[in-house]
C-alpha cells in the first residue's frame, strides 16, 4: 500500500456514498449505492437478509468498493477485495447502522433516520458485508 494516495485513501474515513461492484447471480456486474465503515482495515455494509447483492457475493465474493468526491479536483479510490456476508443479530444491526446514520447524516438526523427505519419494521436480524481489500487504486483530475 506504500504507493497508495493516503489523500484518497482517507475518503474511506469520510461519510461519503460508496459504490459497490460485484458479480450478479445471472454472470452481469452490479453495482449498488452503499453506506459503510471502514473499521481496522476493512469495509463494512449492513443490509437486511437475504438481499439480491448478499447471496450473490456468498456466490462470488470477489468484490469492489469505490468512493469519489463529488467537487473539482475529483478524488477517487477503488478497494479490489473479498467479502463474505455474516448474519449480524438484531442488537448489533441496530447499533451498527446507527453509527453508520449518524456519520452520514450527523447526530440529530441520525436520530431521526433511525426512528424512521426502526418504524418501518426493518430492525430485526440482519447480514453484514465484509470486504477485505487486497489492492487500492486510485486518481485524481
Amino acid at each position: 500500500m506504500s504507493d497508495v494516495d493516503h489523500e484518497a485513501l482517507a475518503l474511506l474515513e469520510k461519510p461519503i456514498l460508496g459504490h459497490l461492484g460485484f458479480l450478479g447471480l445471472d454472470g452481469y456486474p452490479r453495482v449498488v449505492t452503499v453506506w459503510f465503515r471502514h473499521t481496522d482495515g476493512e469495509l463494512l455494509v449492513a443490509s437486511r437478509p437475504g438481499e439480491y447483492k448478499c447471496r450473490s457475493i456468498r456466490v462470488n465474493g470477489r468484490v469492489a468498493l469505490t468512493v469519489a468526491t463529488a467537487d473539482l479536483p475529483y478524488l477517487t479510490i477503488t478497494a479490489i477485495g473479498d467479502a463474505t456476508v455474516e448474519a449480524l443479530p438484531e442488537k448489533e444491526r441496530i447499533e451498527f447502522v446507527t453509527r453508520v446514520a449518524r456519520s452520514y447524516l450527523g447526530r440529530e438526523q441520525g436520530d431521526a433516520y433511525i426512528e424512521r427505519w426502526s418504524g418501518g419494521g426493518h430492525p430485526g436480524d440482519g447480514e453484514l458485508i465484509r470486504l477485505r481489500p487486497r489492492r487500492f487504486t486510485s486518481w485524481r483530475s
